[in-house]
């Protein structure tokens, strides 16, 4: 007989700062600043430090990637998709319903009824 054993770990969920702090701390990182000092003055980690730093240049343009901006952009454009999917499933299915038809879902519509 086989068991089967699942184990629950905790994920820690990374932790979010005010914006305030990461304006401040940025702007004092293009401005030369040391991550180390900083690290000590603020109490943040040099990992964070060194990712908002990376972050800062792409935003200014001193380094390439894709800037924060056009991250939030994207993502909310996908959100609003998502929402505009659902949506039009639903109006899809109450139309078939006021129709007198049975609403068919996608998946299913291109398989053969059973017998």
């Amino acid at each position: 007989m086989r068991s089967l054993v699942v184990i629950y770990l905790e994920v820690e969920m990374p932790k979010r700062y005010p914006i305030e702090l990461r304006r401040d701390v940025c702007k004092r990182l293009l401005a030369g600043a040391s991550v180390v000092a900083l690290a000590k003055e603020t109490g943040l980690s040099q990992g964070t430090l060194f990712r908002w730093k990376k972050q800062a240049f792409i935003d200014a343009g001193l380094a390439p990637g894709v800037k924060s901006l056009e991250v939030d952009e994207l993502a909310q454009a996908r959100r609003t998709i998502e929402e505009l999917e659902a949506e039009l499933e639903i109006t899809r299915a109450a139309a078939a319903i006021f129709n007198g038809e049975e609403p068919i879902s996608p998946k299913g519509a291109a398989r053969l009824p059973r017998r």
